[in-house]
């Protein structure tokens, strides 16, 4: 073997692999449903209970009797004494029971679709 495999075809290949390794091949998958998803922050029932902090911090929002909290999930951490009317992003069933509890409401942003059933 008077030169090796150097002589032949493929000597970037070693470079590329040294270099950049993962320039080869597919590695995963993303759904779309995962990248359509937006984060949202998140928020225990429990801590709705200072919820004056968080109407001077600016997370919170009053609309009328209506508390607002945009992109904010709410769970169902701790434990609600105030009855409080709340809509934000989501909840969680925990946090729904919780607020529905102590005779408050909760109510979501996103816009429900409504279908309609057409006579044929």
């Amino acid at each position: 073997g008077m030169a090796g495999t150097g002589k032949r075809a493929g000597q970037k290949l070693t470079l590329i692999k040294k270099y950049m390794p993962g320039y080869f091949g597919k590695k995963g998958f993303k759904s779309i449903k995962q990248q359509k998803r937006k984060k949202l922050n998140v928020l225990n029932v429990g801590e709705l209970e200072q919820i004056d902090k968080l109407l001077e911090k600016g997370i919170a929002k009053k609309s009328g009797e209506e508390i607002v909290l945009k992109k904010y999930k709410i769970l169902g951490g701790g434990e609600l004494t105030k009855k409080l009317f709340i809509r934000a992003s989501a909840f969680s069933s925990e946090a729904i029971k919780k607020i529905e509890k102590v005779g408050g409401k909760a109510t979501t942003d996103r816009k429900e679709e409504k279908f309609e059933e057409k006579e044929i």
